[in-house]
């Protein structure tokens, strides 16, 4: 089993003495997702902490409702901008240094408002198999289709 509590302490410190995310991604050409361009990275510890990733979020309206199966854990660190995660119908509002864990199995989205970049750290590593999208409205994977419609239309339009 991960110890996800340890996995954060240990990235929450690299998070936060990355003084640069653009040199550390250098020439690396992302993958063009529904969460924007994703710069998938090795990893500065051992694989045991889990895959790890830099989400560009600066050109993003919306990252799409989606969940993890299995038991993948999923952390954001933040480490430029400003925006709203829901994870589980729960809004958390996102700054520099805000750290989110979204629990395998529980819908999540994001709207970047300025500039937002994460580190992204999937625990155990991230497999686009694992990736669900929920129905309507899914309590099964707390999703309200109803709460998504209303925060993009009052934070997009």
């Amino acid at each position: 089993m991960y110890d996800v509590t340890l996995i954060v302490e240990i990235w929450e410190k690299y998070a936060d003495k990355l003084d640069d995310w653009q040199k550390e991604v250098g020439r690396k050409q992302p993958k063009m997702t529904q969460c924007g361009p994703v710069y998938e990275l090795e990893s500065p510890f051992t694989k045991d902490y889990g895959s790890y990733a830099i989400s560009d979020m600066r050109k993003v309206d919306v990252a799409y409702p989606h969940y993890h199966k299995g038991r993948e854990t999923e952390i954001y660190f933040v480490i430029q901008g400003t925006g709203l995660t829901v994870v589980g119908g729960e809004e958390i509002e996102l700054k520099k240094g805000s750290v989110v864990v979204t629990p395998p199995n529980t819908t999540h989205f994001t709207i970047p408002k300025d500039d937002l970049v994460m580190i992204v750290v999937n625990t155990p590593r991230f497999s686009a198999k694992n990736i669900g999208e929920p129905k309507d409205t899914d309590p099964e994977v707390k999703f309200d289709k109803d709460q998504y419609d209303l925060l993009v239309i009052k934070h997009v339009g």
